[in-house]
Order: structure tokens, then sequence, then C-alpha cells
């Protein structure tokens, strides 16, 4: 199970991982020619919403892009933290979905009444994305690390296993995706913007995990707990 120093070390090591290349890349690169993530299909995810305490930080973001077209900002009432996303973007309503009632169930067993709590909140950049992310609480990592044990038991296991192919599992960020840029790099306005920000702090949140079926960036969102 990960500890909060690795969780800082990761954070730490991939924010300097990009400013490298940003150093050697001075243009946004080539334009990507599909989304991240399907615009309206719904994954399988958990979490909860935080945006309304991100208002600011979401706004003075926006302010930063000029209106670009590439930059692909978190909406205030979308920006959330995941707990555990256990599927890709596959269905086009609830009712695709086989044996929710069951995995429902297995949530509940581990997240019931379970409140994460993530601190030290700070900008983490990737070569096209901005991050905030922080340190989970020691309980936040014991329930997480329950429920994906479980589930790997499970026949979601292909499923989880797709969603994550070519990462750990469970992942060690604990994050809210503020943007993400369709070109290889983020312009230079929003590079001078994570550059300004970098050190600054941007507390934490305390939120109700709920299992939840939404769009990428949960503007669409069914809660199933």
């Amino acid at each position: 199970m990960h500890t909060g120093e690795m969780i800082h070390q990761a954070y730490e090591s991939t924010t300097e991982r990009t400013l490298e290349l940003w150093n050697a890349h001075g243009e946004t690169g080539a334009v990507r020619t599909e989304p991240f993530y399907h615009p309206t299909k719904l994954a399988i995810t958990s979490g909860n919403r935080a945006g309304a305490a991100m208002a600011g930080l979401l706004s003075d973001l926006t302010t930063a892009a000029q209106g670009d077209p590439l930059a692909d900002i978190a909406p205030t009432d979308g920006m959330h933290f995941t707990f555990f996303a256990i599927t890709q973007a596959l269905y086009d309503r609830p009712e695709d979905a086989d044996d929710l009632a069951g995995l429902a169930d297995i949530f509940q067993q581990h997240c019931a009444g379970h409140v994460m709590q993530i601190s030290e909140l700070q900008l983490v950049a990737l070569p096209n994305q901005l991050l905030l992310a922080g340190i989970p609480d020691g309980e936040s990592l014991r329930v997480r690390q329950s429920l994906v044990e479980h589930l790997l038991a499970t026949k979601w296991a292909g499923k989880i296993k797709d969603r994550y192919p070519d990462a750990a599992i469970p992942q060690i960020f604990w994050h809210s995706t503020l943007l993400r840029y369709s070109a290889e790099f983020i312009s230079e306005p929003l590079r001078a913007f994570f550059r300004e920000k970098r050190q600054q702090p941007f507390g934490s949140v305390s939120l109700p995990v709920k299992l939840v079926m939404t769009n990428y960036n949960w503007t669409d969102t069914v809660f199933l707990s």
C-alpha cells in the first residue's frame, strides 16, 4: 500500500519530468485527433464532486487559458476527486451495465459511510494536463486497498485491468484533472499559470465516497450509492 511520502514523491517526479519536456518543446506540438475520453459514454467509478470549493482556482485557470479552444477545463459543477475508477467509458446508460446491484453491494461492504480526506493539495503537471493532487488519509488508503482487492477477485477484474492497462492498481495519484489540452504540450500561458501557482497550497477536501456512473467530466452523473 502506498505511503504519503511515496505519493508526494510521485507528484514531484512527475512534475519534474514534465518541466524537462516543456523546456525541450517550446511549442504545443501535434494536435490530438482523438479526445482523451469519450465525451458522452459513461464509466463506473467512485469519488465525489468538489467543484464549489475550487471555483476560484477554476476561474483563474479559465482566465489563463484565454479562450484557447484546445483547453478543456473542468466545469465547476463537475470538478471531482476520484476514489477508484472501475471501468472505462463503456456505457450509454446505466441499464447497459451488468450486475450493478452486485457491484453496489461490494462497494457498500467497504465504503459505506466513508469520507475521504485529501490534504496538502497542490498543482501537478503532465505534458498536456494539469492536476490538483494531494495526500489521502490513512483510512482512505486502507479502504480503497480493501475494495480493490475484493473487486480484483470478481468478474470486474477484467474491466479494471482494461481501465489501467499500463498503470498500478490502484493508482498512486489522488487527484482531480483540472485541464486537458488537446495537443502534445500545453500552451505557454498555461505553463506560466502552473509555474506561478506550483508552490501554492490549495488546502484540503473532505468528501463522502460515492459509487457513480458518469461521463469523463462528471456533468452527466448517476449516483449508484
